[in-house]
């Protein structure tokens, strides 16, 4: 979802700086030490994970629970107060909609994700929407994504997972069959449909 349906530098810049409050109070630092540390900790991360790294993983590997990230990040800023309906995005969405079961996977929680759904004007297209909150798990864990296929009642081969992040989003799933599509964002999604189509995802 992050990063594929839409492209905000405003929001990732507010989980980040939620992630930097976040570090700070439960380790009673400041703000800039807690983003020293955090910064340090993804770096050490993409080393391993090949790409950018989540703020979800990040506070993790510093023994904060993902439910008390949770919390904080929601409290910290509405994406509906800085995203705006997507209408060519909702177009190819309905498209696609017609012909195939859809539905979002997301290390984000159930309360930011359909802020974000419902601010880009997406909110009733999904079949299913999946975050971290439905089975506690979290991307890359492949069985994130065997959860979902379970879920949808379809099988692995039977899906194609379309992501921006490689190692976390893509890598997984074409590990355990699904076909996969690599996006930049939004701009991306526009001419899906016909992508699809033509087979041109691996």
């Amino acid at each position: 979802m992050d990063g594929t349906l839409y492209s905000s530098t405003l929001i990732h810049t507010k989980f980040a700086e939620a992630a930097y409050y976040a570090l700070a109070h439960e380790r009673s630092i400041s703000l800039d030490q807690a983003r020293q540390e955090i910064e340090r900790k993804r770096r050490e991360l993409i080393v391993r994970y090949g790409s950018s790294v989540p703020f979800t993983l990040t506070l993790r590997a510093f023994g904060i629970p993902i439910d008390v990230w949770h919390k904080y990040n929601t409290a910290y800023f509405d994406p509906r107060d800085l995203l705006v309906p997507d209408p060519r995005l909702r177009s190819m969405l309905e498209g696609l909609k017609k012909k195939y079961t859809m539905a979002v996977l997301t290390n984000n929680n159930e309360i930011q994700t359909q802020r974000t759904l419902e601010a880009l004007g997406i909110h009733d297209l999904f079949d299913n929407v999946f975050t971290y909150n439905s089975f506690n798990l979290l991307k890359p864990d492949p069985a994130f994504f065997r959860r979902v296929a379970e879920c949808l009642k379809v099988p692995v081969m039977a899906c194609c997972f379309i992501g921006d992040r490689y190692d976390v989003d893509l890598k997984p799933a074409k590990e355990i069959g699904m076909s996969v599509l690599e996006v930049k964002g939004p701009e991306d999604l526009y001419d899906l449909e016909h992508y699809l189509q033509q087979g041109e995802h691996t």
